[in-house]
């Protein structure tokens, strides 16, 4: 778990599992699942994470 509460677990789960969608212009990619937002790019078989933070949206 790291400082913000976040578990690595939770993190993995939404890049395999969560809703993912891609940035027309750039190479990043954005998967969200239960609340977390996971900011990253794809190199050969390995994913490199920009950023991971709580989404909350409004209803």
């Amino acid at each position: 778990m790291d400082a913000y509460g976040l578990d690595k677990a939770e993190i993995e789960a939404a890049i395999k599992k969560g809703v993912k969608w891609k940035e027309e212009k750039r190479a990043v990619w954005h998967s969200n699942m239960a609340g977390i937002e996971v900011v990253f790019t794809k190199s050969n078989s390995s994913i490199v994470i920009i950023a991971v933070y709580e989404a909350r949206w409004a209803k």
